[in-house]
């Protein structure tokens, strides 16, 4: 599956959204194991659009529009673009694709009842209106504790002070940690909770991706 968090806000009518986390996920049934590959989104690469061709035209196959970031091709292209971008870079099969902005984040998260993880070091922003302080706030302390949606959401998001590989690594981390919430904590009710969730929150997606 591929899994995109796009960076729609609130109030932002008519701009291109990006993605701001692209993550292949592959569950294995046979060894109980999930593997996880991110994609830097600085992370230059061909662009592919889905009937779409360099010079504009519709209903053609997937073709190079152009190049440039891998975040922008789902500003140029939708999720079915950000989905054949990443087919075409990697050579693999994708069966399902998720998309989630932030608010449908938090939503799943509040509703797992938060998401145990134990925080390395404290991360801290307060946004001043300068230049080196121009990102979102967060104030999470070091120590073993439950994230809330909002927190979790500061957290994976935050590379103010390091860069987008060390984020990276921060997402795949709350992955695995979630993954556990889920494994550990969820009863039926809690499920179908979660599910419908998912299923009927207009922030959160999820199809086919037709990868084989």
């Amino acid at each position: 599956a591929l899994v995109i968090g796009y960076d729609h806000r609130a109030g932002e009518h008519g701009l291109p959204s990006r993605s701001d986390t692209m993550m292949l996920i592959r569950a294995d049934p046979v060894s109980k194991t999930i593997s996880l590959l991110s994609f830097p989104r600085d992370l230059d690469v061909p662009i592919y659009c889905p009937g779409r061709t360099a010079s504009g035209a519709r209903n053609g196959p997937a073709t190079v529009v152009d190049h440039g970031r891998i975040n922008s091709a789902y500003a140029y292209c939708g999720s079915s673009g950000a989905l054949e971008t990443v087919r075409h870079l990697t050579g693999l099969p994708i069966n399902y694709l998720i998309s989630v902005n932030f608010l449908g984040f938090i939503a799943v998260v509040n509703k797992l009842g938060g998401v145990w993880m134990d925080i390395d070091r404290r991360y801290y922003n307060k946004n001043v209106g300068t230049l080196s302080t121009d990102y979102a706030n967060i104030d999470l302390q070091p120590g073993y504790q439950r994230l809330t949606g909002k927190q979790a959401l500061d957290f994976v998001r935050f590379r103010h002070t390091d860069s987008d590989i060390h984020r990276l690594a921060r997402q795949q981390e709350f992955v695995s940690a979630m993954r556990q919430r889920i494994a550990k904590s969820i009863g039926p009710r809690s499920l179908v909770g979660i599910v419908n969730t998912i299923s009927h929150h207009k922030y959160l997606e999820i199809g086919v991706g037709g990868g084989g």
